[in-house]
C-alpha cells in the first residue's frame, strides 16, 4: 500500500510518460529504484537505506544524463520556446536547491545522533551510572525538526501537466518527465527517511506492519521484518529491565546504521550539487 502512494505520487506529478532513446538509461535507473522501494517495506532501517543508496546511483545517472549534447541542447532556451523552458529550469533549479537544504539538514541531524550515541555507549562500556537526558532532549527536538523538513518538501513544487506542453517536441516532453520523476523520486525516498528518523507512521504504514508481524510469527522472525534501530533504542532507555549488555549491543546496531545513513546523505548532497552545477551550465549557454 504504502509503494502503491509513491507510484501514484510520482505519475499524478509528472508528465505523461514518452519514450525517447536519450532519457532511456534516466528512465531505467528510476525504474529499478522505484522496485527496489516495492520489494520493502519502508518502515525499517534496511529499506531505507536501500532507497538513500538507489538516490546515489539515480543521481549519477542524472548527471550523466544533464551533460549529454542532447540533452542540453533541448534544454537550450535559444529556440522559439524559450519561456517555457526557462520556467523549466526554474522550477527544477528551485527544487533542487530545496532538496539540497533538506539534504544538508538530515546529514547534520545524523551527525548528532552519531555524536550522542558514542557518548552513550561510553557510558554504558564504563558501566556508570547513565544520564539519557541529553538523548532524550535530542530526539524529542529531532522531531520537531523532522516536522519542519517533511513540511518542507510538501512544499517542493514539481509542475503539473500543462496544455501548453502537448504540442512540444518529443524530446523535450521526454525530457520533462525524466527530470520531475527525479524530484518526485527523491522526495518520496526522502520522506521515507525522515518519518523513519521521527518513527511516526501513517496508517498504510501501520497496516502493512502489523500484516508482516503477523505473517512472520509463524517463522518466529519478527525482528528481521519490522528492525528499527531508533525506536529500539528509545524503548531500552524508558525500559529498567534493559541490561548493560543488551543497550550496548543496540547502540552498537544503530550507530552501524547511523554511519550508514550519515554516508548516503553525504553522496545525495554532492549529486544535488552536481546536478545544480549542471542546469546551471546549460543556462550560461
Amino acid at each position: 500500500m504504502a509503494i502503491m502512494m509513491i507510484k501514484n505520487h510520482v505519475r499524478s506529478i509528472s508528465l505523461p510518460s514518452r519514450t525517447h532513446p536519450s532519457t532511456a538509461a534516466i528512465e531505467d535507473s528510476l525504474d529499478k529504484l522505484l522496485i527496489t522501494m516495492s520489494t520493502k517495506t519502508m518502515t525499517s532501517s534496511e529499506p531505507v537505506y536501500s532507497g538513500l543508496e538507489g538516490l546515489e546511483d539515480l543521481y549519477e545517472c542524472t548527471e550523466e544524463f544533464l551533460k549529454m549534447g542532447s540533452t542540453q541542447r533541448v534544454l537550450s532556451s535559444n529556440d522559439e520556446r524559450r519561456k517555457m523552458k526557462e520556467e523549466f529550469m526554474e522550477e527544477m533549479l528551485d527544487g533542487s536547491l530545496k532538496l539540497m537544504d533538506i539534504c544538508n539538514v538530515s546529514r547534520d541531524l545524523m551527525v548528532e545522533t552519531h555524536e550522542h550515541v558514542l557518548g552513550l555507549q561510553s557510558c554504558v562500556r564504563r558501566r556508570k551510572d547513565v544520564d539519557f537526558s541529553g538523548y532524550v532532549g535530542f530526539r524529542k527536538n529531532m522531531r520537531k525538526e523532522v516536522k519542519k523538513l517533511l513540511g518542507s518538501l510538501k512544499n517542493i513544487n514539481v509542475g503539473l501537466v500543462h496544455g501548453r506542453y502537448q504540442d512540444c517536441d518529443v524530446h523535450f516532453l521526454a525530457v520533462i518527465h525524466a527530470m520531475r520523476r527525479v524530484i518526485s523520486m527523491t522526495i518520496s525516498v526522502l520522506k521515507s527517511f525522515l518519518e523513519f528518523l521521527s518513527g511516526r507512521q501513517n496508517g498504510n504504514d501501520m497496516r502493512s506492519k502489523l500484516a508482516l508481524v503477523l505473517m512472520n510469527k509463524k517463522f518466529h522472525d519478527h525482528d528481521k521484518v519490522v528492525k528499527h534501530e531508533l525506536e529500539d533504542v528509545d524503548s531500552a532507555i524508558f525500559r529498567d529491565s534493559c541490561s548493560h549488555e543488551d543497550l550496548n549491543k543496540k547502540l552498537e546496531e544503530l550507530e552501524i546504521w547511523i554511519g550508514r545513513f550519515e554516508k548516503n546523505l553525504e553522496g545525495l548532497f554532492r549529486g544535488l550539487i552536481r546536478t545544480r552545477a549542471s542546469l546551471l551550465n546549460i543556462i550560461s549557454q
